[in-house]
């Protein structure tokens, strides 16, 4: 299963990051499009922090792939930049928790949990 951290400020609930771990299992490595959907969106957010907003990859991006079944994607807004690079990257960041909320609701049913969303803060 792909877990999905979306770390919140307690104060005014901004998004601090994204943690995305693990495998769905729903098909084969290499071939399995959830895992491919979930990638797609981590790093359309990751480039669009850095195209968009101007912070650089060093700063907001990390990815360990330690084998097919074990892969870690983190994206973290850091707390510099202007205050218009800090809004966008907000939309970014919750554009891309929508479209993993949305993926894990397509694919997810009774028996089967491919897509965890967990909420903290």
């Amino acid at each position: 299963m792909i877990t999905v951290i979306v770390d919140r400020k307690s104060e005014d609930r901004s998004i601090r990051g994204i943690y995305v771990s693990g495998h769905s299992g729903y098909g084969e490595a290499g071939s399995d499009i959830v895992c491919a959907g979930i990638s797609a969106l981590c790093y359309t957010a990751a480039n669009a922090l850095e195209d968009i907003c101007g912070y650089d990859s060093e700063q907001t991006t990390v990815i360990r792939e330690s084998d097919e079944d074990d892969v870690f994607f983190r994206i973290m807004v850091p707390e510099t930049g202007s205050e218009e690079a800090k809004r966008n990257a907000q939309v970014i960041m919750r554009t891309a928790e929508l479209g993993m909320m949305s993926v894990a609701q397509s694919v997810n049913d009774e028996q089967n949990r491919f897509v965890e969303i967990v909420h903290s803060n």
